[in-house]
């Protein structure tokens, strides 16, 4: 078993793990529109609100109409010559005053529902704006994100092709060990011995090698873990 074909192997599993992180991810932004569903319930939210607001607003105006026609028929008799009676006079005076009194108030009352109504219109404006720009954006990005899923599949499926012709040429004792490490030491399961200060370390964990250990792997290409970190050293 020649170690440099299971650092390669190494090498070939990490970028199998780049590419599925980077699939996985372009999976992600495809199947998520959390944002754009988050702004499109928004939107039909001040959409109800404003229909609720507008409804209100019409209400008040109407009301106001309603006060403001009957007190300028008031006013009509009142300065028609028509009253003469002294009494049915004041009570038309009075009349004309309750009415000037709640024609104020209905339209205090139409001026809050005005402002109601066109704060609602601007948040719902700003809000539409918003949906259509995510919107755009998703139609400009999906065609993208297609084509980098159809690559980084392509390239996935490529690279367990090569890591199943491999495999074969390694000992099922070396494949378990390897994969136990693989899994267990965040992917590197091979660690290339590299020379610092005249002393040979394991290149991941940086502990110095029995120098016994590097003699074996020189000599005779076996099967050398770490004493540290577990992992199968390399030498080149």
């Amino acid at each position: 078993m020649a170690l440099t074909e299971l650092y390669n192997l190494q090498e070939l599993d990490l970028l199998r793990v780049e590419k599925q992180q980077a699939l996985s991810a372009v999976r992600d932004e495809l199947a998520d529109e959390s944002n754009l569903r988050r702004a499109r319930q928004r939107l039909a939210q001040l959409d109800a609100q404003h229909t609720n607001r507008s409804a209100l607003r019409r209400d008040a105006e109407l009301i106001v109409e309603q006060l403001e026609a009957r007190e300028a028929t008031v006013q009509e008799r009142l300065y028609s010559g028509a009253v003469t009676n002294p009494r049915e006079l004041e009570a038309f005076q009075e009349e004309q005053s309750i009415l000037r009194r709640q024609i104020s108030e209905a339209e205090d009352v139409l001026l809050d529902r005005m402002v109601e109504t066109e704060e609602v219109e601007e948040a719902l404006a700003t809000v539409r704006t918003t949906v259509e720009t995510l919107e755009d954006r998703r139609r400009e990005r999906l065609p993208q994100l297609n084509r980098q899923e159809q690559t980084l599949s392509t390239e996935l499926e490529a690279l367990e092709q090569r890591r199943s012709e491999m495999l074969p040429q390694f000992a099922p004792q070396t494949l378990s060990i390897y994969e136990t490490l693989l899994a267990s030491r965040g992917g590197q399961a091979v660690s290339k011995v590299e020379l610092a200060r005249g002393r040979e370390i394991c290149g991941v964990c940086r502990v110095a090698l029995p120098a016994a250990d590097t003699q074996r792997l020189k000599s005779d290409d076996s099967l050398v873990q770490c004493n540290n970190c577990r992992r199968i050293l390399y030498v080149e």
